[in-house]
């Protein structure tokens, strides 16, 4: 008897480009595409490029004898799950209130699942990476802003909404840069690129000797790698910067373990790199959170906290975009350490993890697919009509009152209000 081969595809929306892949049933990225991302047109338009992407997946997978389960998108923005659509994308504003979960289904046939991107890469964390096999898991992104994500049982925990997301709003301290929540001192207004440019600046302005600065001035492009490689050969403002940044995360993970309990931090690459030098800070502000010097039970319970980096990469978010359509992990490999990724195929997971693991994966990303056609069909508007929306629900309460049609929705009195 031939045992099927099951998969999902995964849809990762970026600034600048989609990844589609086919994600098999163990979290092994098979095969991935890549479409433009179009900013600054309709929402036909927009999604004309990705689409064309997810029909080359699908015809690949199918072709290759995969039973598919179902698509997941991940989303750079906060989603309106009741009428499974997004809800605010300061990226692409006129996929705000689109009817995308609708559209996805009518047109493939599948069941369709969308995450903001910090919720899909704490599931594929969850379910294939550094959280796995635990039962409460927070994810700390740091990427242009702070992200969040807060995990329990497999799916995002709700009682944390108001300080988890693809923009982190928790306040951390008394002042500081003003948010575009309104409020001062959250994380995102000081761990972000924003926040450290100003720091160099200041540098830069105080006449400090730093070879980051003359590299900056060099017309070299800021980076995480840039960093790293500073800090390693000791230059006082890189080393200042990672302290800065595991300082503010300390202070925003001692929130989450005092009032959701995650038994795992994982610290996902970004603005810097999520390596033992940023760790080591953020657990030193954790311990230092209590207001003097920490007791021994309070040493120990920090101790016993794992603070991992992410396991996997930057294929985070694309992976945990499929987990709800992946076969649940078996209990024998939950346990202990993370398992090899089989041989038969290769894969950007491979690897044990780490450096090893971003090289090759960014390897396979350099082997992909690009699908760039311009809008000339008429699918969407022809899947919408055979399709009508049925009324629902009214929203919950933390996405405000309930959203009009999408043909009479403003998108500019929404637009960049999460920047």
């Amino acid at each position: 008897m031939v045992r099927e081969l099951s998969a999902a595809v995964g849809v990762e929306i970026g600034s600048s480009r989609a990844t589609i892949a086919i994600i098999s049933a163990d979290g092994q990225v098979w095969e991935r595409f890549e479409a433009r991302t179009l900013r600054g047109r309709p929402a036909r338009a927009t999604l004309e490029p990705y689409l064309r992407a997810i029909d080359a997946a699908l015809q690949r997978a199918t072709g290759a004898g995969y039973a598919l389960r179902g698509i997941g998108l991940a989303l750079p923005g906060k989603l309106d799950q009741t009428y499974r659509r997004p809800f605010l994308i300061p990226l692409l504003p006129s996929l705000n209130h689109f009817p995308l979960s609708d559209l996805l289904e009518t047109r493939y046939h599948l069941p369709v699942r969308l995450h903001s991107d910090v919720d899909a890469a704490a599931l594929g964390e969850y379910a294939f990476g550094a959280a796995r096999s635990r039962r409460r898991a927070l994810l700390l992104t740091v990427q242009a802003v702070v992200g969040a994500a807060l995990i329990s049982d497999g799916q995002p925990e709700p009682t944390a909404r108001d300080c988890t997301g693809h923009v982190c709003h928790l306040p951390v301290a008394n002042n500081g840069p003003r948010c575009s929540c309104g409020r001062r001192g959250c994380i995102s207004t000081l761990v972000s690129l924003e926040a450290l440019q100003r720091l160099i600046q200041r540098a830069a302005r105080r006449g400090e000797p730093s070879s980051l600065i003359q590299r900056l001035s060099n017309r070299e492009q800021f980076s995480a790698q840039l960093l790293a490689e500073e800090a390693a050969r000791g230059d006082g403002l890189a080393l200042a910067l990672y302290q800065e940044v595991g300082h503010w995360l300390g202070v925003a993970a001692a929130h989450y373990v005092r009032h959701f309990a995650p038994e795992v931090v994982v610290v996902g690459n970004g603005l810097l790199n999520a390596d033992e030098l940023l760790l080591s800070h953020l657990r030193h502000s954790l311990l230092s959170q209590s207001g003097g010097p920490p007791t021994v039970e309070e040493s120990q319970r920090v101790q016993a906290l794992s603070i991992v980096p992410a396991y996997l990469g930057r294929d985070a978010a694309l992976i945990g975009s499929a987990v709800p359509f992946l076969a649940p992990v078996p209990a024998s490999q939950a346990e202990g350490a993370l398992p090899a990724p089989p041989s038969q195929q290769p894969s950007a997971l491979a690897g044990g993890g780490g450096p090893a693991r971003e090289e090759l994966a960014a390897a396979q990303r350099r082997d992909v697919r690009s699908y760039r056609y311009p809008p000339t069909s008429d699918d969407l508007s022809r899947s919408l009509a055979e399709r009508p929306l049925l009324p629902g629900p009214h929203l919950p309460d933390d996405l405000g009152p309930a959203a009009p049609p999408h043909p009479r929705l403003n998108p500019r009195r929404l637009h960049g209000r999460d920047r």
